[in-house]
């Protein structure tokens, strides 16, 4: 089968707001423990520690794709994670594929509107966040692109493809 992948979808290790959170409390116990808080160098330090704690979250803590597609009138998604066996903060990874399915299949019907559509993958992904408690699935540019995008279009070009 000559499946045609349309979105991959970012999870997080954890949660923006708890990992800068966290960052925040590392540099400022840092700072302290050190006594650079009313050092000239102080700015300079700040942001030594914050490179050295991981920088920014947003692609920094990733730690594996969904990668969505149809099979025929179901959306799908392969999971491909970072190959630790544990996942902790690092920036060494490297994504290795995982499993063919990250939860099971939704259905749509052989008519379904393109709401219809983008309804039944966003079902899919929250049924994923169930899977990956703790995690972060981030779809903001999913969720802001879909429901402009002309799925049944994208659905005819995918078994047009899987067919030749």
């Amino acid at each position: 089968m000559n499946d045609v992948y349309f979105f991959d979808i970012p999870i997080y290790r954890l949660p923006k707001e708890k990992y800068n959170s966290d960052r925040d409390t590392y540099i400022e116990r840092s700072m302290t423990d050190l006594c650079y808080e009313h050092s000239p160098m102080a700015d300079r330090f700040r942001n030594e520690l914050w490179k050295r704690y991981g920088g920014a979250w947003k692609f920094n803590e990733i730690i594996g794709y969904i990668r969505l597609h149809f099979c025929g009138n179901q959306i799908r998604g392969e999971l491909w994670m970072t190959n630790a066996k544990r996942i902790v903060q690092t920036r060494r990874k490297q994504f290795a594929w995982a499993t063919w399915k990250v939860v099971p299949e939704r259905s749509f019907p052989e008519t379904a509107s393109n709401l219809e559509i983008y309804t039944v993958i966003l079902e899919y992904l929250r049924s994923a966040e169930q899977r990956f408690k703790g995690r972060f699935i981030d779809t903001e540019m999913f969720a802001r692109l879909g429901k402009y995008t002309d799925w049944n279009a994208l659905l005819s070009d995918s078994r047009r493809r899987s067919a030749g």
